[in-house]
């Protein structure tokens, strides 16, 4: 790595269409909410969903017993990727990998508990 030019191990999704068609329920919750308070403009991928998943079911407009339901799959969401940013930043790109697989499963377990929330 140069003095200036720095090399990076990222993740993005390709395809910000394919999140809406894999996780239709929680892309509602979160973009619905960050739609109001969210910056103009942003990504709509997989890490965006799982980033802003917490803060979005905390203060959407549901009922409680589904917040209570969603938060115990919102943590694990988050605490993947934690880990898969961390692998990413220590330049361990299998792991990343293996946890980007595991946080795509774990939006999928959650997705299943979740109840149509659009309008």
């Amino acid at each position: 790595m140069g003095k200036i030019l720095q090399i990076r191990v990222g993740a993005w999704t390709y395809n910000e269409d394919e999140v809406v068609a894999a996780w239709p329920n929680l892309s509602a919750l979160v973009w619905s909410e960050l739609d109001r308070w969210g910056p103009e403009g942003m990504r709509r991928g997989v890490t965006e969903l799982a980033e802003y998943l917490p803060d979005s079911l905390r203060f959407a407009d549901i009922p409680d017993d589904v917040k209570k339901r969603l938060a115990p799959g919102a943590e694990k969401v988050s605490a993947i990727l934690k880990d898969m940013r961390a692998a990413l930043a220590d330049w361990e790109p299998r792991r990343a990998n293996a946890l980007s697989d595991a946080l795509e499963d774990a939006l999928t377990a959650l997705e299943a508990q979740t109840p149509p929330l659009r309008d």
